[in-house]
């Protein structure tokens, strides 16, 4: 079924190419080009990059300032012009004839490159224009902040928080929203893999993620159901120039729980043919914690050599691709998979006991309980120019295999099952996205799109929590942007999407002392769903002066409910709880105003987003009062709606105090309440403080090229605004430090980083990690070392 499902998409992305290719190539057309130059306030001329968005093609000016872009076809473009030192620019270009003598002037910045291009834009322009609050990393930020995961490397972004399961497990929250709130973008597709979960972590690859731009508020508009509290995108690296090839290896090490990481990426371009390819290997032992002892129920468990038990993990990753890149656009075929088997503490499934945690000396060993993982995708992306405009279309097929394996149980409800698998889910997801991109002039750009995804679920394995379904849902959107002025943009959209869920009846086998009766017990009956929605947005961004920003955004999102919700009802372990389905759900609707105020200068940023949100019908878990029926289930919970607001907004500040020594500080605060109970929704993060301060110094020298060094403090204050059977988690104060250089060594360069997190070993508490309910502190001092070796083969 794999094979046969890859096999499929290969063949229609690779007959879509070839019918493009031949619809554009059957006839020859004129071909223009852009000459300039690039200045600087005092027009000197500057060495700055300029890149043609759409065919991500581009060009370095000479010491002059001056640069030509030849062989283009008459259609609009998306021009960008980057230089460290300065702010970037950019501009919409309609090409019907030669463009000569355009004079683009940069202003200078204290602050490292300012990023540009924001693909989470649908048109493409840089991040003053966009009306929404957006965040942009590249991979030096990913490698200066690596975390041995992707979502943990996002923590330090205001308003970003993470659900951790250990150290291997993590998925990321936004404004105190995860799971299906939020949605993971991957190369224009959407990442489904049972994201329902707490301890069901993210499978990306974190050494295969080149930038990402964190949408903070509604995203349903472009993106659909589940899009409604934001979207993380993850954009691939622009494609190298023609007659490159480059070897990046790149080694990390992590002394908290001995991980070993290691990753090799080979790209290449030969006449406009591109290529990439990616394997990434990472290895690591149970993890120190600052104690040997925690308190559960009332009694005290050991915790051997302050080490948990059985949290060790393997990884094993790999990606591929290749595509072509001409005058008429570009199309590129990825295909990846992700593997993992990550040990889970004993602790957290089931009731823990001394006997279950008493270790066998050997920290690499990952017995059971445990997850196993794999996610392979195939991703097909293709950008054409169809007249003067463009068309893009994104097909993907992903296929998600979930093992949790535990020790054989039945919960009373029968004779003991043979082998380990306690619940497997086998998703597979076939995606496409359809936009075309219409400029009519400067002033006006119009996007019609389509969206389509159907999935597949099926289960095994001795324990029952999610039915087997199929789920297909679509939707289409119109969305403007009017440039009323220069300074004034102004944009509005609506769409409207259907979705069906079909999911089928589960019947349990009824036993009498271990033997079938021959009867059965529902577990849950067939539901069939359809659900429309129409949702909309509007907003504006309001350029005062050049260092004056306001921006505002409305909206109203929506998320259909998904089968766990609609359907589930056995154990979910490690919650210690029964969870059961509401079948009568209906669609949430959310209501949300965003703002944004910017002050920018030469040495001084400074960003407020305040925001707020009305929520009808937020679904959420509750207990019932009630025990469950089945044998250590504990309390039952069943999934409820209720209406609820969420408010709250993050502060960003930067001040270059020299060239090169910077500050900055970074604040986030959630607030919300069940408007049915007046109680805080469960799993708010607290409010958190951030502070930095930076040196970094570019070094005339031979062998010392860069160098920077860094000092990090985050306080986070008490949770004492918590649900109903939630504990109140105590505040903390971590202290984190880092230095990174560029050396060079007969003209190849290394780059070294060493970082320093939880330095002083504070033992404390994560308000949203899974084993918080455990009384189990986070992760203790850890040292982490990397070491990577850009290659330029040719």
């Amino acid at each position: 079924m794999i094979l046969n499902g890859v096999l499929k998409i290969i063949k229609n992305t690779f007959l879509i190419y070839c019918l493009t290719c031949l619809a554009l190539a059957s006839y020859g057309q004129q071909t223009f080009q852009i000459s300039g130059r690039v200045v600087s306030e005092t027009g000197d001329g500057l060495p700055a990059q300029i890149i043609l968005h759409e065919l991500q093609k581009g060009t370095v000016a000479d010491i002059d300032g001056a640069f030509l872009l030849s062989g283009l076809r008459a259609g609009s473009y998306h021009l960008h012009v980057t230089m460290l030192g300065y702010k970037s620019h950019a501009r919409t270009v309609i090409l019907n004839e030669n463009i000569e003598n355009l004079e683009i002037s940069l202003r200078e910045t204290s602050f490292e490159l300012e990023t540009l291009t924001i693909e989470a834009n649908p048109f493409k322009n840089g991040p003053l224009e966009h009306s929404q609050t957006i965040e942009v990393v590249d991979r030096a930020y990913l490698e200066r902040n690596s975390s041995g995961t992707f979502a943990n490397a996002l923590e330090k972004l205001p308003g970003i928080s993470t659900i951790n399961t250990g150290v291997g497990i993590s998925k990321p929250m936004i404004r105190g929203l995860s799971f299906n709130r939020i949605m993971i973008n991957d190369r224009g597709i959407k990442q489904e893999g049972q994201q329902w979960g707490a301890d069901h972590g993210l499978e990306i690859d974190p050494f295969d993620v080149d930038r990402v731009e964190v949408i903070k508020g509604p995203g349903s508009l472009i993106y659909g159901s589940d899009g409604m509290a934001g979207v993380i995108n993850i954009v691939p690296a622009a494609m190298p120039a023609p007659g490159i090839m480059n070897l990046d290896l790149m080694s990390t090490y992590r002394s908290n729980n001995n991980m070993f990481g290691h990753t090799a990426m080979l790209e290449g371009n030969e006449n406009d043919i591109v290529y990439k390819a990616r394997f990434t290997a990472q290895d690591y032992e149970d993890y120190h914690i600052p104690t040997d002892r925690f308190n559960y129920a009332g009694y005290v468990l050991p915790v051997y050599n302050s080490r948990l038990k059985n949290t060790a993990g393997q990884e094993r990753h790999f990606s591929f691709m290749t595509g072509i890149r001409k005058e008429w656009g570009k199309s590129t075929l990825t295909v990846s998979r992700f593997h993992q088997l990550a040990g889970i503490f004993p602790g957290a499934v089931g009731i823990p006991n001394s006997y279950s945690l008493q270790h066998r000396g050997d920290h690499t060993d990952i017995d059971l309980p445990n997850q196993n993982n794999t996610h392979i995708k195939v991703i097909s992306n293709t950008k054409y120019l169809l007249g003067r405009n463009w068309v893009e279309v994104d097909l993907g097929y992903q296929k998600n295999i979930r093992q949790e394996n535990s020790f054989p149980h039945t919960h009373g409800v029968g004779p003991t099952p043979e082998g380990t698998l306690a619940l497997g889910l086998d998703l597979d997801t076939y995606t496409a996205n359809v936009r075309y991109n219409v400029t009519k002039n400067d002033m006006h750009q119009t996007i019609y799109g389509f969206n389509f995804q159907h999935m597949v679920n099926e289960k095994s394995g001795f324990e029952f929590l999610l039915p087997e379904f199929n789920t297909t849902q679509g939707g289409a959107f119109y969305f403007h942007e009017y440039k009323h002025t220069p300074n004034l943009i102004l944009n509005a959209g609506i769409r409207v999407d259907g979705a069906r869920h079909d999911i089928q009846e589960h019947l349990q086998p009824i036993y009498n002392r271990l033997e079938p009766t021959g009867n059965f017990e529902q577990r849950n009956p067939d539901i069939n769903r359809s659900l429309l929605n129409f949702s909309g947005a509007g907003g504006l961004s309001w350029i005062i002066n050049q260092s004056n920003n306001v921006k505002f955004n409305f909206g109203s999102s929506f998320r259909i409910p998904t089968a766990i919700e609609l359907a589930s009802n056995g154990v979910h372990h490690g919650n210690f709880r029964h969870e059961v389905g509401n079948s009568s759900l209906e669609s949430e609707r959310s209501y949300q105003i965003d703002l944004s105020y910017a002050f920018r200068n030469r040495d001084f940023n400074l960003v407020l987003s305040p925001f707020a949100s009305y929520y009808d019908g937020f679904i959420y878990l509750a207990p019932t009062g009630r025990f469950s029926t089945l044998p250590a289930a504990s309390m039952l919970w069943e999934y409820r709606q209720n209406n609820a607001v969420f408010a709250g907004g993050e502060l960003k500040t930067e001040y270059a105090i020299t060239k090169g020594l910077l500050i900055s500080a970074a604040a986030e605060y959630v607030w919300n309440i069940n408007l049915d109970t007046n109680l805080p929704l469960p799993l708010t993060p607290p409010f958190s403080l951030l502070s930095r301060m930076e040196y970094n110094k570019q070094l005339p020298g031979k062998v010392l090229e860069n160098f920077y060094v860094f000092v990090e403090v985050r306080a986070v204050s008490t949770q004492n605004r918590v649900d109903r059977n939630e504990r109140v988690t105590d505040g903390y104060m971590l202290y984190e430090s880092g230095v990174g250089m560029d050396l060079r060594f007969y003209r190849q360069l290394i780059r070294l980083n060493v970082t320093g997190q939880n330095l002083t070993d504070e033992y404390y508490f994560n308000h949203l990690s899974r084993y918080r309910l455990l009384n189990l502190p986070e992760q203790g001092r850890n040292i982490n070392f990397s070491i990577k070796v850009p290659i330029q083969l040719k």
